[in-house]
């Protein structure tokens, strides 16, 4: 580390210099200019708003929108640090209902990049562009603008080599860009919201009216809202609405997890932690919920202004916040699961009991602990097996563990066969999903995955990995694609595309025959020395007979 020179004594830094540093607090990446524009278009009463990016928003960044402008007086103002319409005392902060109130977002912004500003209010004859030029002084002149504003960023981070030395490829930048648009577009239903890459549209909500249930489709998906339940509750002053993908849908990644506080969008962990608990025991090891959710809380109860970056909040009353939402989800998905029963009967199925005595249990365990071949299928879920003793088998988990080591062993030696499906299937992707599959299309066709494209936006499956013939096709190929965005690491994207592989070795939700089920007691039994201890006890406990005998 180096010595300070006891000759230079303590001085204020240059403004410029000064901007620079704050701007490492606010601007990350491009998404981040890209965010604290869209607060600030949003804040200004905006409901039509275009985004065009460049080279991922490292060449270009220009937001336009239809808000209520800045007054011309105010430009010059607006690009100095913590200069903002939003607060005008102590008091407000303790209440903010705006997205923005820094005042760091433009003076940040114009620090690191070629800024200019162009603005217009209702009622004036013309607008005016603020260019900030490379000397850090301001210019000023007349220009031709509807009401509204537009802000533009060229050349982001030209000044700061070694931040823009950071920045991730172009195509990872845009994801990070177009996750984002698609955050805010669920934020405010109500907004027409459109994404232009290199002069492309990418990504568009529909104008008009549209209800809430047309703009979750859009945006995520019909896959989404078809395995999700509407969730609709008020305590005082919290309320929650929105909706809670079914433990059925849960996914291998936490990409559709929405969440927001008074309209915000946050990342809270203890938020995420509330809804994970309420799916406890309901989804698989390693899958996550999908949910949007939009939490309301009196202003008073929460603080926003915990980091620069405004992700971060803390509340005034956690346990509360997080018994709410627990109790509100909870209710949503056993809800659900009452209306399926009710659906059964109505069809002529019995539903299940629940009102049965233990007793009845107690013997079956008996009967299985003692009786030669027999087994107990307890929740849909867990095997009880007379094999070599009393073995209890979490099914998912195993079918799962035997499956990827059948597909590692094969991809190692001769690589994995594929299988024509009978009918070739259509998948939708975007545009830079559809890329992702061309590239890997080598890396996929050794895992068995044969696909072509036959659209812009469409790739038809034409073959699926022997052992996994009978998967559902549409479902494999999303979770390939979500571990390809996902997985960065070259070194690990195999192993994780083999996971995401053998998670689906039993999409055809057959029960197993009693033969089968000793089959796989025994297989997993086999492969014990062969993979990780720790994933072998989630799948595999073995009990003593005459210890659970005398137990019951």
């Amino acid at each position: 580390m180096a010595v300070i020179d006891p000759d230079i004594r303590i001085h204020r830094l240059p403004d410029n210099l000064v901007n620079r540093i704050a701007a490492g607090e606010v601007i990350e990446r491009p998404a981040s200019v890209v965010k604290e524009l869209l607060e600030n278009s949003l804040d200004a009463g905006a409901d039509r708003i275009t985004v065009e990016i460049e080279s991922g928003g490292s060449r270009l960044i220009r937001v336009m929108d239809n808000g209520r402008g800045i007054h011309a007086d105010d430009l010059p103002l607006a690009i100095e640090r913590h200069t903002t319409s939003k607060l005008l005392a102590d008091s407000d902060l303790s209440a903010i209902a705006t997205l923005g109130f820094r005042g760091e977002a433009l003076s940040s912004i114009a620090a690191v990049s070629i800024f200019s500003v162009t603005s217009r209010r209702s009622g004036q004859d013309y607008a005016r562009t603020l260019l900030l030029e490379r000397n850090g002084k301001p210019a000023i002149q007349p220009a031709a603008h509807p009401v509204g504003t537009t802000v533009e960023v060229n050349q982001l981070f030209y000044n700061t080599p070694a931040r823009k030395k950071f920045l991730r490829s172009e195509k990872t930048e845009y994801l990070n860009i177009l996750e984002l648009v698609k955050r805010v577009a669920m934020s405010r239903l109500d907004l027409s919201l459109r994404l232009l890459h290199n002069q492309r549209q990418v990504f568009a909500t529909s104008s008009g009216d549209q209800t809430p249930e047309q703009r979750l489709q859009e945006v995520l998906g019909k896959a989404f809202y078809q395995h999700a339940v509407p969730v609709n509750q008020t305590a005082g002053d919290l309320s929650l609405h929105g909706w809670i993908g079914l433990p059925d849908a849960a996914r291998s990644q936490t990409d559709q997890q929405y969440i927001y506080l008074n309209g915000r969008i946050i990342r809270d962990r203890m938020l995420q932690h509330a809804v994970r608990s309420a799916f406890q025991d309901r989804i698989y090891p390693g899958k996550y919920p999908a949910y949007v959710l939009y939490l309301q809380t009196a202003l008073r109860d929460v603080d926003v202004n915990v980091h620069p970056a405004k992700y971060e909040v803390r509340f005034k009353e956690t346990r509360q916040i997080f018994d709410f939402l627990q109790a509100v989800i909870t209710r949503a998905i056993n809800a659900s699961a009452t209306d399926v029963l009710q659906k059964n009967t109505v069809n002529g199925k019995e539903p299940i009991a629940i009102t049965e005595a233990t007793s009845i249990y107690r013997d079956k365990l008996k009967q299985s602990a003692s009786g030669c071949g027999k087994t107990l299928v307890i929740g849909d879920r867990y095997l009880l097996v007379n094999h070599r003793g009393l073995v209890l088998i979490d099914m998912p988990v195993a079918l799962e563990l035997i499956m990827k080591l059948r597909l590692s062993e094969q991809e190692q030696h001769s690589g994995i066969q594929s299988r024509p499906v009978l009918v070739p299937l259509s998948a939708i992707f975007s545009e830079s999903d559809i890329e992702l599959l061309d590239q890997n299309k080598m890396l996929l066709q050794s895992l068995g995955i044969e696909f072509e494209q036959s659209a812009p936006d469409t790739v038809m499956i034409k073959g699926l990995p022997v052992p996994l013939a009978n998967a559902d096709a549409l479902a494999l190929i999303n979770d390939v694609v979500t571990t390809l965005n996902r997985c960065k690491d070259t070194a690990t994207l195999m192993d994780s595309l083999l996971d995401a592989c053998a998670s689906h070795a039993n999409d055809t939700g057959v029960p197993l025959t009693e033969k089968q089920s000793l089959q796989l007691a025994e297989d997993l039994k086999n492969i014990e020395g062969k993979i990780n201890p720790r994933n072998f006890r989630r799948a595999y406990r073995h009990f003593d007979p005459q210890s659970l005998k005398d137990l019951l």
